[in-house]
């Protein structure tokens, strides 16, 4: 069968569409599946939205986008039963043109990406739950649906974390996802008039506030992070929790999501709220969760389905990872399709790309950062640490006022710590961190 297209790119989003937006400019006839009823419609992931790699496709993009408020304020802290501890980074750059950073709702962002790209000449072909890759021995020849048959001489494998396509197969051989290198991504949004919103986070029109929380209130053994961030007329919250800490601990996820929203700290920013959705995400966890290669004989894989999101387990970064990887294999293709060489061979320049751009890099630099993010003190000894120092640095009791060396040492009594725990813990962030 002679090929249909010159690339198929499986996936809508953000990886998906960057690719076949870069793909259909260059002049390549580019077939864009996805899975949901409409691009957008399975997406319940947000989050901010950092960096212009977009520029490189769609100049100007945060002008027609629906991107939902320019980040200017981003808050750090740690939360126990019922102490917070936080201080918040404020910088003029981000209240100005060309904006750094902004909170999205994919169902909407998604939506728009896909349109940008059937604009520009794409087949987008929604409601198509592709069964597989048409392997021809160790090469992909396209993808197969309820026994038809799409081929091309590229396909670019952009189907999220959970990836159906390269789970079980030379590109990942494993067909499950490993518990210690996932994480679960829970999400609600609240509607919240957007007057209150700007006033009770101090925001003005258009401006936006974003909140990460270390927290050390959870069930025993169960470790993850909160996140909060301001929306048009939304407020989106949740946690990020490692998967593998859940086993065996007889705790629901969601409960950890009440636990996380009735802290008094979060429950007052959520006053006369309406949640509106909800939902669970799977998250990849970096370097960790990397398939065997990133291209082979006529594949290449981006975005989650790659590895390709950074996580400290504070802070997740994917958004712009996907688009980057997105628009670099589109622009190994259109090499490949003008040279007729889509062999392994003819689309290393993948890899080189991906060198050049600083995603290899930033993912080899953090490769041991799990051993930081997933050390059970994090979240449990220090929010209990520090928040017990500063109570007792800003608590007037009447007492006799105590030297902050002696704070410090009831504090770390207090949280379970020794001198020499300490000391470890800290030469081990400074050597992966």
């Amino acid at each position: 069968m002679a090929d249909e297209f010159d690339v198929i790119v499986v996936g809508a989003g953000m990886a998906g569409s960057a690719a076949a937006i870069r793909l259909a400019k260059g002049g390549a006839n580019v077939l864009l599946l996805e899975r949901g009823a409409e691009p957008g419609a399975k997406s319940l992931s947000g989050g901010i939205l950092w960096g212009h790699d977009l520029d490189a496709i769609v100049p100007n993009w945060w002008h027609e986008m629906p991107i939902e408020r320019h980040i200017i304020r981003k808050r750090f802290g740690f939360l126990t039963a019922d102490r917070a501890l936080s201080f918040d980074f404020e910088d003029g750059d981000w209240k100005r043109e060309p904006y750094v950073a902004h909170s999205v709702l994919r169902a909407k962002t998604d939506a728009w990406l896909a349109k940008k790209a059937e604009e520009a000449g794409a087949t987008v072909v929604p409601s198509v739950p592709v069964d597989r890759l048409l392997w021809e021995g160790a090469r992909v020849r396209g993808v197969a649906q309820e026994g038809e048959s799409m081929t091309a001489p590229v396909t670019i494998v952009a189907d999220g974390t959970n990836s159906r396509l390269s789970l079980g197969t030379p590109i990942r051989p494993n067909p499950h996802l490993s518990p210690e290198a996932t994480e679960l991504g829970l999400k609600e949004v609240y509607q919240l008039d957007r007057g209150v919103i700007e006033d009770r986070f101090q925001v003005g029109p258009g401006e936006g506030h974003a909140e990460e929380w270390v927290t050390g209130m959870f069930a025993p053994g169960v470790y993850g992070g909160g996140f909060l961030y301001t929306n048009q007329d939304t407020v989106s919250l949740g946690l990020i929790v490692n998967i593998a800490s859940l086993y065996g601990k007889n705790v629901y996820s969601q409960e950890l999501v009440e636990q996380f929203k009735l802290h008094p700290t979060i429950a007052a920013r959520l006053k006369g709220a309406e949640l509106v959705e909800y939902g669970a995400k799977l998250i990849s966890s970096g370097w960790a969760s990397r398939p065997t290669a990133f291209h082979g004989d006529g594949w290449m894989v981006v975005g989650d389905a790659a590895g390709f999101v950074f996580s400290n387990g504070l802070v997740i970064q994917g958004m712009n990872y996907a688009i980057r990887s997105g628009i670099l294999a589109a622009d190994t293709a259109l090499e490949a399709v003008r040279a007729k060489d889509a062999s392994a061979a003819g689309l290393a320049g993948y890899d080189r790309r991906l060198e050049a751009s600083g995603i290899l890099a930033d993912f080899r630099d953090f490769e041991r950062l799990d051993d930081v993010k997933w050390n059970p003190r994090i979240y449990t000894a220090y929010p209990k640490f520090a928040t017990e120092l500063f109570h007792a640095m800003m608590t007037e009791t009447g007492a006799r006022k105590q030297p902050v060396r002696r704070l410090l040492k009831a504090a770390r009594k207090a949280a379970g710590l020794s001198t020499t725990r300490l000391a470890r813990d800290g030469l081990n962030i400074y050597r992966r961190v």
